[in-house]
């Protein structure tokens, strides 16, 4: 069944953008490293990409972009199109014009769980986009789809107005009810974090000063006297 939901419920924007600040490495220690992060499959299309922005979900047919056209009349500024098409790679689903109609309409980046084309152009135009894979294919323009619907991107279900957090290292999917909780403990983390690289800087090794010494010690390490020649 196609649906299509005119109504999303978003984050404060101030709370979004917060996020800009936020690695996506903070955002997934915080929220338990699991469930939350997009597989590694998912790819920025250029280096030095970063994104924070409330999710536009969008479920397309593999091989079909017409529900994405569609979608992205449908965003507001500092909305990320978050493009469910079950990871199909054998087709660019979008392109750079479709990019260039995001950025001119002031969305904040575009995720898609499929195939995309144009990448030259994508990065050069500084719009963040992550994608699947690389395909010159077009697709075909006939099958509804459904906008504002609950789908699954990088094996993350995720819902509309969600807050989306991506950079070099991959994207993170926030929850829109637990933003401000995550916020905070994310905060609290590059705190941590910056005391403790100066920590290292200073000499200090990871390996002691979090107790994975005492860990190593615990474990059955077999010494080369004890190995069997």
């Amino acid at each position: 069944m196609h649906t299509i939901e005119h109504d999303v419920e978003r984050p404060d924007r101030d709370a979004v953008a917060a996020f800009e600040e936020i690695p996506s490495t903070v955002v997934s220690d915080v929220t338990g490293n699991v469930g939350l992060t997009m597989d590694a499959g998912l790819s920025p299309v250029a280096d030095g990409t970063d994104l924070a922005g409330t999710a536009i979900t969008v479920k397309a047919a593999p091989g079909d972009n017409l529900i994405i056209h569609k979608a992205i009349t449908m965003a507001e500024p500092g909305d990320v199109l978050v493009i469910d098409c079950d990871g199909y790679t054998d087709v660019g689903h979008i392109g750079e014009l479709m990019c260039e109609s995001c950025r001119a309409h002031g969305l904040a980046g575009l995720v898609i769980d499929g195939g995309y084309r144009d990448c030259r152009e994508i990065a050069e135009m500084e719009f963040p986009v992550y994608g699947r894979g690389v395909n010159p294919q077009g697709p075909l323009k006939q099958d509804p789809g459904s906008v504002n619907v609950t789908i699954v991107c990088g094996g993350v279900s995720v819902d509309p107005g969600d807050i989306i957090v991506g950079d070099d290292d991959g994207l993170a999917v926030i929850p829109s009810d637990g933003a401000e909780e995550v916020l905070e403990l994310a905060r609290a983390k590059v705190e941590s974090e910056d005391a403790v690289r100066e920590e290292i800087q200073d000499g200090t090794y990871l390996f002691e000063r979090n107790g994975y010494d005492e860990l190593f010690e615990n474990l059955d390490v077999v010494g080369p006297e004890d190995s069997i020649q």
